[in-house]
């Protein structure tokens, strides 16, 4: 099974109360008050006519499970009131007369469950969120439409594009396909990491810009240091912070890392071979390259919680940013949100983690990474139920209806409307705009997913090496003692990999 490199935040984003559940590897925050996106123009479909629903005379109820997106939503726990996707379906009804848009306002404890067997029974939802690792592996086959004929179509709610495709993000669709080419989901929205700050505090210590090297964010963090502002207080996060690193310095190789197994992207089988064969291992002089220099932005900070696991002190050290302690933290696009909830007395910028140079390590490629931890698995994420797994859509008409539906929903201006009341991800499409707490983050959606790391060969590898890196960042141990206590971690993994899975990483 491929393992989204997303998926080792699902327990940080579930403790801020995000509904994302963690489905078969592939995993993708909240308040009372909800912003209010205005309507965008030209969302209204009263004009535009339906080049399926209408034309086919299908009348009756389409059901579709928005997931976060669900608007006045009373049972799913934790989820913020918002109304833009209601809206969107008030005005689809408004063009459609006997169409109504049903909401499922439920929770699911085990949302793969819920698809395998609703699906089994015949009962899918019309239209349901599936991110595109899931219905690509994990959930049954043949469930989901091949939305990729619709693609190269005209869209009728999208004028000036020749087709639905040209809409939407290219490399979000190039990357997402299944192994066969083919696309089972629209997908709108990103998660991103990045670096927030509170320009309050930079303009106190006399900086007036973000810094854009690497270079630049250490010197940043000694001028904050040498005013007497806590530049950073958290718990340097292992998993984050490898994908940034390794993804840049083995961009050449990722080809080869994810192909072991034959299979798109990089699963917990490609890991163990890759450590198996050397690369990903201490054997080589970038995997562990980048802990001095990330050593020298973490002296900086204030030592709080170097030393603590992230899922432990993470809350704590975030309410230190939200209160103004601290000047920077590395968190989700869900931060901006939370400091709107949290009513933050200060102006609240961010930045990306910065693309290397040679003057930084000379292991960098120039590869941007400062998509790598987040991606494309968030919720804007619709997936249409075949006739296997509804047999409502047997219905003459249905399905037309259906997709005619997930188009008006599909267009750049309801995209943005939509992601954007929410205030927890970044809309991809080309004509759509972030919300402006992110318009910075908006570019890491254009990179491709070509993210690496190390953590799925064992249940305890992850885990073990966040304490050898704290200990190492908090100077507990040298270098040369990390670098062997890391290699002990992965040499025990690969081999109860081997164990466990009955495999030999010797034949690759």
């Amino acid at each position: 099974m491929k393992t989204n490199h997303f998926a080792k935040t699902s327990a940080a984003l579930v403790a801020l109360g995000l509904v994302l559940s963690a489905c078969g590897g592939n995993n993708a925050e909240d308040g009372q008050a909800a912003s209010t996106a205005p309507a965008a123009s030209g969302t209204a479909g009263s004009t535009a006519g339906s080049a399926s629903g209408e034309a086919g005379g299908w009348k009756g109820t389409i059901t579709i499970y928005a997931q976060v997106y669900t608007p006045n939503s009373k049972n799913i726990a934790g989820l913020k009131q918002q109304t833009a996707l209601q809206d969107v379906a008030g005005e689809y009804e408004a063009a459609h007369p006997g169409i109504k848009i049903a909401f499922v306002d439920e929770e699911f404890k085990d949302y793969t469950q819920t698809v395998r067997v609703k699906a089994a029974a015949g009962e899918l939802f019309d239209v349901y969120w599936g991110q595109w690792g899931d219905l690509n592996s994990t959930f049954p086959k043949g469930i989901a439409e091949d939305l990729t004929p619709y693609f190269s179509q005209p869209n009728p709610y999208i004028p000036g594009k020749a087709t639905w495709g040209e809409a939407m993000n290219a490399t979000v669709v190039n990357e997402t396909k299944s192994p066969d080419g083919k696309s089972y989901n629209i997908n709108g929205d990103y998660v991103a990491t990045a670096f927030f700050y509170n320009k309050d505090l930079f303009a106190k210590a006399g900086i007036s810009q973000p810094p854009s090297s690497w270079s630049e964010l250490v010197e940043t963090t000694k001028k904050l240091k040498d005013a007497g502002i806590a530049a950073m207080s958290q718990a340097p996060d292992y998993g984050w912070f490898q994908r940034h690193f390794l993804s840049d310095f083995y961009d050449k190789e990722f080809e080869q890392i994810a192909g072991f197994d034959q299979n798109p992207g990089v699963s917990s089988l490609d890991q163990s071979v890759a450590i198996a064969k050397g690369l990903l291992n201490t054997s080589d002089p970038r995997f562990m390259g980048w802990w001095p220099l990330f050593k020298t932005l973490t002296d900086n900070w204030k030592p709080d919680y170097v030393s603590s696991e992230p899922g432990v002190v993470g809350n704590n050290a975030r309410n230190d940013f939200l209160a103004g302690k601290t000047a920077i933290f590395y968190d989700g696009s869900w931060l901006p949100e939370n400091a709107k909830d949290a009513k933050v007395g200060f102006e609240l910028g961010s930045f990306n983690f910065p693309v290397l140079t040679q003057a930084d390590t000379p292991y960098t490629t120039g590869t941007d990474a400062s998509g790598a931890v987040g991606g494309p698995n968030a919720a804007f994420q619709f997936a249409v139920a075949t006739k296997q797994a509804n047999a409502t859509m047997k219905e003459a008409g249905k399905q037309a209806a259906v997709i005619d539906w997930l188009q008006f929903v599909g267009t750049p201006a309801n995209l943005e409307r939509i992601v954007n009341e929410h205030g927890t991800f970044v809309p991809t499409w080309p004509d759509t705009k972030p919300a402006e707490s992110m318009t910075e983050l908006a570019n890491q959606a254009s990179n491709e997913l070509k993210a690496l790391g190390v953590g799925d060969s064992s249940p305890n590898l992850s885990k073990n090496m966040q304490r050898i890196f704290n200990l190492y960042l908090s100077g507990n141990i040298d270098l040369a003692k990390a670098t062997s206590d890391v290699q002990k971690e992965l040499d025990a993994a690969i081999k109860e990999y081997q164990s466990k899975n009955s495999v030999d990483l010797g034949k690759y």
